[in-house]
């Protein structure tokens, strides 16, 4: 698969997801740790080929969530996007 088919991937899967989020209504709402841990799982599965290829635009990303919502975020959460952001920079 070619590298920006990757990258148009993962903007596309994270756009559709940040829409959901936005709409759907729930009546208990997970912890984000749930999410942070989530995502942490699923990063660390993708092979070191996807990491590369999706790591330039998740990055911004992630920098973008540290930078706006570290009011909202614990530490221990914060602590656990910095090690996923850091990784994410290795790569690029």
């Amino acid at each position: 698969m070619a590298k920006t088919t990757y990258q148009e991937l993962f903007l596309f899967a994270a756009k559709a997801g940040s829409l959901e989020g936005y709409l759907y209504e729930r009546t208990e709402v997970e912890p984000l740790a749930n999410w942070v841990d989530n995502i942490d799982k699923m990063y660390q599965a993708l092979s070191p080929e996807v990491k590369r290829e999706v790591d330039p635009v998740l990055t911004p990303v992630l920098e973008r969530i540290l930078a706006h919502e570290a009011r909202v975020l614990e530490t221990d959460l914060k602590d656990k996007l910095e090690q996923i952001l850091l990784a994410a920079r290795k790569a690029t």
